[in-house]
């Protein structure tokens, strides 16, 4: 099942599981900004990859 989701909910998602595994980082600033970065980036390139998928006509 595809699930839809925000370029922020992405990030939030990216920086929860972050923390969760490794709760001794203090520095949390500069990971807010790079779940952002890879979230965009993520997105991006699975709209390329959905793009470049060839569509299926049913067999028709």
């Amino acid at each position: 099942m595809a699930r839809v989701f925000t370029t922020q909910q992405l990030a939030d998602f990216l920086f929860d599981r972050i923390i969760v595994n490794c709760p001794k980082c203090l520095e949390t600033g500069c990971l807010k900004i790079a779940c952002q970065l890879v979230a965009e980036e993520l997105l991006e390139e699975a709209d390329i990859v959905h793009k470049l998928e060839p569509v299926s006509d049913g067999g028709a």
